[in-house]
Parts: structure tokens; sequence; C-alpha cells
């Protein structure tokens, strides 16, 4: 004989509104390093500061300076420096290099591209400022460089370069350098192969949508991972420097929610004789159902059986017999 069960369950827990809530800054005045920091913060709280709107930055500024600081402060920010050659040229001599003293310094947090100076140095530049460039024609080892007096971005020049010769130059040594040297007019600058991309991130893997970039000079030397701090002396805006440096630093953590809910639970029996009241067989069927929650990817929830003023927590339901009666027009 089946049997219709009806038990109320009350489901409590921890629920997280990252994309709702702003998160909760945490000053720390110790001083670490980067690598650090993040591992501190990990321990903690949840991961070194994230900063998605100007809400939250602010909420930084606010939290920082009410410590009593006004410095640089280490956040989660941190950007991987790989200059790369356009032709994708990665052998012996793909390293070599030729920067004006205190290049590439990154200047506005938007010099990708590359540039020749007449005089034979090399200065990292934003990508969509136009100038002429130079391409080569053959092989690597048998290349022939030409020069395009035509004002272009860098994109514009690498697909000319692509359409009409070979690509962009690629540079190995100073015979290729001073070859190309000879080429570009009296001041005047060139774009050549090499670029790299943003590869900016937060520790914690969010998406890097929103900046708050510091408009002046970010040196990067050749360092090849810089990480982010919050500068408070410049608005608190963001600057890219050594991660070895010392600093203090801000954790986050996100704001969580309890919450209590209650459902109606009906389980159905082939055999209506079965005690569902039993503590047993309610702990197993909480068990099951706690297992499909983890399985659904809930966790920290807590569930358990409200009894009724008898006792018990399921009752059988009644059938409904007061069936709806048709009307005749």
């Amino acid at each position: 004989m089946e049997g219709v069960f009806i038990g109320v369950l009350c489901l409590s827990g921890c629920l997280t509104f990252s994309t709702c809530l702003l998160h909760q800054y945490h000053f720390v005045s110790d001083v670490m390093n980067w690598t650090e920091a993040q591992s501190y913060c990990r321990e903690k709280y949840t991961d070194l500061a994230t900063i998605e709107n100007t809400e939250e930055m602010k909420k930084l500024k606010d939290t920082v300076s009410a410590a009593g600081n006004s410095s640089e402060v280490w956040i989660g920010l941190y950007s991987h420096i790989d200059w790369k050659w356009s032709d994708g040229f990665n052998q012996s001599g793909a390293e070599y290099r030729n920067w004006v003293p205190g290049r590439p310094n990154y200047y506005d947090a938007n010099q990708l591209c590359v540039v020749q100076y007449y005089a034979g140095k090399w200065y990292d530049y934003i990508c969509h400022q136009q100038f002429p460039f130079v391409c080569y024609r053959g092989t690597l080892e048998d290349s022939d460089f030409v020069l395009v007096n035509t004002a272009k971005t860098w994109s514009e020049a690498q697909r000319h370069c692509r359409e009409h010769y070979t690509d962009l130059v690629t540079m190995r040594n100073d015979t290729d350098n001073n070859k190309i040297q000879t080429l570009i007019a009296y001041h005047n600058y060139a774009w050549i192969g090499l670029y790299r991309d943003p590869q900016i991130y937060w520790s914690d893997g969010s998406n890097y949508s929103f900046s708050s970039w510091y408009q002046g000079k970010h040196p990067l030397g050749s360092m090849k991972v810089i990480c982010g701090v919050a500068d408070l002396e410049q608005g608190g805006n963001w600057r890219l420097c050594s991660c070895e440096e010392r600093k203090p630093f801000v954790c986050y953590s996100v704001p969580t929610v309890k919450t209590l809910v209650k459902t109606l639970v009906k389980v159905k029996l082939e055999d209506s004789s079965a005690d569902l009241n039993d503590p047993a067989v309610k702990e197993q069927i909480l068990k099951q159902l706690q297992d499909r929650l983890k399985e659904n990817g809930l966790s920290g929830v807590t569930l358990k059986w409200k009894e009724q003023a008898d006792g018990k927590v399921f009752h059988k339901e009644e059938k409904r017999s007061d069936k709806k009666k048709k009307t005749e027009l």
C-alpha cells in the first residue's frame, strides 16, 4: 500500500554574495614581500586585496587611511613581463635588447610595443601611436630590412609587413640593430617587432577589468614578474614594482549572510508501514540530502528536521475528498 508522507526540513548556513556585497578589507601593518603577504592573507582571510570598482577603491583607501598609513601597500595585483617578437622567434638571440637607460618604464601602464630611435636605442611605447616601421623579407638567416615611411600603429605596421614582406623586424644582435639604425631618419622613430601582452592578474583569479593606474612611470627594468601596490600618496592609484620589496599590505574577506530556509519534503513509500520518524531513518534521509547538496556545489549548509507539536517530523498526507463539482450552464 502506497503512502505519501510530509515533513518540514530546515536549511541553515552562510551564503556568500561576492558579486553583490563589497569586499571587506583588512590592513596589515607588518612589512612583507608580495609572496609572503599573499600567503598571510590566504591563511588569515581570503586573499590579497582585489578591487573591482570605484566603490571598493574608496573603501580600501578609507581602510588604510583609518589605520594611519599614507604610503604604498601591497594589493593582489601582479603582472608577467614577457617580451616577444612578432614572428614568434624564440631561439638564440631572441633575448637581445638595446633599451635606452631607464626603459622600459611602462608609462601610464600602457606601453606594450617597442620603437627604435634613430640613435639605435629602444623605447617602450603606446601601441596605437603612429610611426614609420621596419619590416624584413626572406629568412632571419638571410634577411633584407625595409623601412616603410608611412606612419601606422604597431598592429597596422605588423599587418602591412606580413602582407607585403615577412614580418616586422626581429633583431638578434648589434649587427642587426646597426643595420636598422642606418635606415631611420634623423630624430625619428620606427616600430620594430618587439611587443608584449598586458598579462595583468589578480591573486585570487578574479577577472581583471576595472583599473586605477598611476599616470606616470612604472620602471620594469629586466624584471620578469612585477607586483602591484596602491599608493596612498597618489590617491590610492596603482603602481608596479619589484615583488621582493617589503611593504604593509591589504587583505580581503567576503561578507557572508546566514540564512534559514524551511521547506516541505514529500516522501512516497511503496510500503506505508515503514516508520519515517525512526531516528535512524531520519538521519539516513538527511545524509542523502546533504550528499546531494555537495554534488551540486553547495557546502556549509546545515540540515535539520523540524518536529511538529506531537514530536513527529513526518505525517501521512490525507487525500482530499472535496472534489470540485462541475457547473453546468
